[in-house]
């Protein structure tokens, strides 16, 4: 019964060790993002007819897609494309997929009315994103 016990400590310790080593590499791998001062003045020059609100609600929408945190939204460019966070957080096949690209589309498509089926097969900046899902409201 000793064994057993032992056996599942460590299987446990090693869990643990193996899970904290991926986040730390998966936050070193965003550092190229979060270590960004904020992008409030870009997206408000980009987008000058938009509000502060307009653009917070679409960066929300992606952060929440992506699992970071709201507080991290305007570490985020309009340059940035979204195919390259999601190849930040996933550098390479054997990294299990949490889905944040079709969660970010359905969002997209349940927020704004954004049939991304029908766009045109390309990598797609956050800016881009954000004017057609601005010129669909309008």
């Amino acid at each position: 019964m000793l064994a057993v016990f032992h056996f599942w400590w460590w299987f446990l310790l090693v869990g643990i060790v193996v899970t904290i080593s991926f986040e730390v590499a998966r936050r070193r791998r965003l550092r190229v993002y979060c270590d960004r001062r904020c992008t409030g003045l870009r997206w408000c020059r980009s987008f000058p007819a938009a509000s502060k609100d307009d653009i917070r609600s679409f960066l929300d929408a992606f952060v929440d897609a992506f699992g970071f945190p709201r507080k991290r939204r305007l570490c985020f460019s309009p340059d940035d494309k979204v195919v390259d966070v999601y190849r930040t957080l996933y550098p390479s096949i054997g990294y299990a997929d949490c889905f944040e690209i079709p969660t970010f589309v359905k969002t997209l498509q349940d927020r704004y009315g954004l049939d991304v089926a029908r766009l045109p097969q390309r990598e797609y900046t956050l800016g881009e994103l954000f004017a057609l899902t601005h010129s669909q409201q309008i």
